[in-house]
């Protein structure tokens, strides 16, 4: 599915345009021809994630109460898979019924932008 960037991702402010690649019901690929991302479902991992986004940027993604909206969050992906991080600090939200999407920074939040997924993660013991 392709979405417009109307709010660009930090360091690739050129890139006009992603396609959103679903993988599962918890992570998706992001792609251009410059650059790719896995992104993940940041609700899967914490059930306290709760943000907003300020008025300039909910024009921007022309996101109002009836809007049919994703968050999603960018990772880096490690091997071993545990030792993957996540950007919880600057998510990426798109605007399923407009095709917009966009990068918001989270001012003054206790988020990270590369907190481990095993802080998420319980194990089996």
């Amino acid at each position: 599915m392709k979405f417009d960037v109307v709010l660009p991702i930090l360091g690739f402010e050129d890139v006009k345009s992603f396609d959103l690649e679903k993988i599962d019901d918890n992570f998706f690929k992001l792609k251009s021809d410059k650059v790719t991302f896995t992104l993940i479902n940041p609700f899967l991992l914490r059930s306290d994630y709760d943000f907003e986004i300020n008025e300039n940027e909910q024009k921007a993604l022309q996101i109002d109460d009836n809007t049919n909206f994703l968050v999603l969050n960018t990772m880096i992906v490690n091997t071993p898979f545990i030792e993957s991080t996540v950007n919880f600090a600057a998510p990426i939200i798109f605007n399923m019924d407009k095709k917009l999407m966009g990068q918001v920074i989270l001012e003054n939040s206790n988020y990270g932008l590369t907190e481990p997924l095993k802080n998420f993660i319980k194990s089996e013991k």
